[in-house]
């Protein structure tokens, strides 16, 4: 069914101007041209004339009311508030699974586009709770509304970052480093508060290497890193990060299976590997080298590995046979902080992938398309420039989603004294 943006021509645009609008406008819910009372105001505005301000994606627009359905996704401002109408208990700003009802009165009816069908696509919503002695004509008889009081904006990282600032916060820090290697620890970020008084919380925690210890590899342990080229030395430590190397091309690990594993063990055909890295200001952003390559003494072109391929992307190239294959993957490496990568190979043709603690995509290929060399030697860091702080193999496939949680939990930061 083709889609119809409610939003008006106006003068002084081109045609393709005007159709490079339509063609945005019609991808979400927000529609600003039609209230330009509204959408004159800046974003910080918004905010200010908001006692409430989230982050939402549309459930369900329901014309004849007014009204959407909305599933929360954070919460800016107001919390406690958008809880005493969204009838959930809990912490006001757990938005794990809930939904709320946006009241849209007469003024902004025209700054949303009512015939765009529910989508993914995140908004920010500016809100208040109305008053039944006040707004006779927004506020049903059972009590107070959820009622927005200005037109949403899409979400962004540019607009996330305005709003946190606007309503004092600055934004998440890193994570820190995980308290364990493996079998389950936390870890934890900040953000400050440049106003007296911010709303919500200044800490999160969440879990990480939830994965068994038994039988993992981590190559960067201590007591293995007689396998470093050149020397340990070398490596140069991060001084931010005490578990972590910083790597230049003509440093890396290679290590033959015959130390990874036990006298007549090989390789194993199923496995899951976690990667913590970041990418340096002075690299560019574009991101070469190769992280991570299993490859086999006795067949020649024969390998398995995870390269980077420049800005933004990282690929994992299975050759062999004659053969080369390789799945692409989006880690955004060029904002210079650290990200996560997991990958779980298992049945020797299927391959499942996290990027930062998220299920990034999972592809079958034919039947042994990814037979790893059993006699492979292991290779870390080989050309690559950069910042690495994990990189852990579990002899077990279906344990990328261990490497850290995607929920966080907010922490109560004792008062300053």
């Amino acid at each position: 069914m083709a889609l119809k943006c409610l939003c008006p021509a106006t003068g002084g645009v081109s045609n393709r101007n005007l159709l490079i609008v339509f063609l945005f406008l019609c991808q979400t819910i927000v529609c600003d041209s039609q209230c330009p009372k509204f959408a004159e105001k800046p974003l910080e505005t918004r905010v200010q004339d908001a006692s409430i301000v989230f982050r939402a994606v549309a459930v369900q627009a329901h014309f004849q009311s007014k009204t959407l359905d909305l599933a929360l996704v954070s919460i800016y401002r107001g919390g406690v508030e958008l809880a005493s109408v969204s009838q959930y208990s809990g912490s006001p700003y757990n938005t794990t699974d809930r939904q709320v009802n946006l009241k849209i009165g007469p003024q902004l009816e025209g700054c949303f586009n009512w015939s765009m069908a529910p989508s993914q696509s995140e908004f920010i919503v500016f809100a208040r709770i109305s008053d039944p002695a006040e707004d006779l004509e927004t506020t049903p008889a059972n009590g107070p509304w959820l009622e927005a009081t200005s037109a949403s904006v899409p979400w962004s990282l540019g607009v996330d970052i305005a709003i946190w600032n606007a309503v004092g916060w600055a934004g998440w820090g890193e994570w820190g480093v995980c308290s364990k290697t493996c079998g389950g620890g936390t870890q934890t970020r900040k953000r400050y508060c440049s106003k007296d008084l911010c709303e919500g919380f200044g800490e999160q925690g969440r879990s990480c290497n939830s994965f068994d210890c038994e039988g993992a590899i981590n190559p960067l342990a201590p007591d293995a890193r007689r396998n470093f080229h050149p020397t340990q030395a070398r490596w140069r430590p991060v001084r931010d990060r005490p578990h972590a190397f910083s790597l230049r091309p003509n440093t890396y690990i290679w290590i033959a299976s015959s130390e990874l594993f036990a006298p007549g063990k090989a390789f194993p055909s199923e496995f899951t590997l976690f990667v913590s890295l970041r990418l340096r200001p002075e690299s560019g952003g574009y991101g070469q080298g190769t992280l991570f390559s299993l490859r086999s003494r006795r067949r020649s072109g024969s390998f398995l590995s995870l390269e980077l391929t420049g800005r933004g992307a990282a690929r994992l190239v299975h050759a062999g046979a004659g053969l080369s294959r390789s799945i692409y993957l989006a880690v955004p490496l060029y904002d210079f902080r650290w990200h996560h990568i997991a990958i779980s190979v298992h049945d020797d043709n299927t391959v499942r992938v996290y990027v930062d603690c998220r299920w990034l995509r999972t592809d079958v290929l034919e039947k042994d398309a990814l037979d790893t060399p059993r006699d492979a030697d292991l290779i870390i860091g080989y050309l690559f420039s950069g910042d690495l702080e994990q990189l852990v193999l579990v002899p077990k496939a279906g344990q990328a989603h261990k490497q850290c949680s995607s929920q966080a939990v907010d922490i109560l930061s004792p008062p300053e004294t």
